[in-house]
């Protein structure tokens, strides 16, 4: 798969659940007209020395949830920016993540997108705008 590139935004969404999942352990309940529901169970590689989930494994999922968010409403490309604001900090009884993400305007090339990340008692922990490029091949 190092040179695999999906020339449709539906191989690409079948190539990246897999993808996902082995690499970070991210599962997706929903992908499905520019929405996306990401699921991260945690373990102890995922929390720092407070026994809190690290930001950056805050920022993978919704990151990977927007991803998905994008390639399923058409797109088919790459993240350009992400802005995260943490809202606060997970409780250490935390033991799985949740992200929801829209596509709130597409482009020719840009997809706007927002996403947050929630715990399972649905405190939200962190909210996030992404921007991604579609570079998907024209017909």
């Amino acid at each position: 798969m190092d040179n695999y590139r999906p020339r449709t935004s539906e191989d690409a969404i079948s190539v990246a659940k897999q993808i996902i999942w082995e690499k970070f352990g991210i599962s997706f309940s929903t992908v499905e007209n520019g929405t996306a529901c990401g699921e991260l169970i945690l373990n102890p590689r995922y929390l720092n020395f407070y026994g809190v989930p690290f930001g950056g494994v805050l920022f993978n999922l919704a990151d990977n949830t927007a991803g998905m968010a994008f390639l399923s409403a058409g797109g088919n490309g790459v993240t350009v920016s992400g802005n995260v604001n943490y809202l606060r900090g997970a409780d250490p009884d935390v033991r799985k993540l949740v992200c929801h993400a829209i596509v709130k305007k597409t482009g020719r090339r840009l997809f706007f997108i927002d996403a947050e990340v929630s715990d399972e008692f649905g405190n939200v922990l962190s909210e996030y705008n992404f921007i991604f490029t579609n570079i998907a091949e024209e017909a």
